[in-house]
């Protein structure tokens, strides 16, 4: 192989894996409750995406260590912030372990998902 056909693959390599990560997915960054944390409570869930999002096609839910599904708001994204997904909870968590499990569809129609949980003491 020549210099310039090492040259050439490496150039075409590299503009193709930089290529990929501008169509990357919305994925979960940060959330709070934070994902395995422990809270004194929680009034609302907030997850933080690498893009923005589309709140009509985005969903949470939220469950108790038994399983019931747990009463939330309607979801909202922070105003001028479409990376940031706000899901009031509907009445005070009782102490306990919670799971969310949350689906999403980034701006540019990709879908991800994902579970978490965390603690409330």
């Amino acid at each position: 192989m020549t210099r310039v056909s090492t040259i050439t693959i490496a150039a075409s390599l590299a503009i193709v894996l930089g290529c990929a990560q501008a169509y990357a997915h919305a994925q979960l960054e940060k959330a709070t409750p934070p994902v395995g944390g422990t809270v004194a409570s929680a009034s609302e869930i907030r997850l933080e995406f690498s893009e923005g999002i589309e709140p009509r096609f985005t969903g949470v839910t939220l469950t108790s260590s038994g399983g019931a599904a747990v009463p939330l708001g309607r979801a909202s994204v922070e105003a001028g912030d479409a990376k940031v997904l706000i899901i009031p909870i509907a009445k005070p968590l009782s102490p306990g372990a919670y799971t969310v499990h949350w689906h999403a569809v980034s701006v540019d129609t990709h879908h991800t998902q994902g579970t978490f949980g965390f603690t409330v003491k």
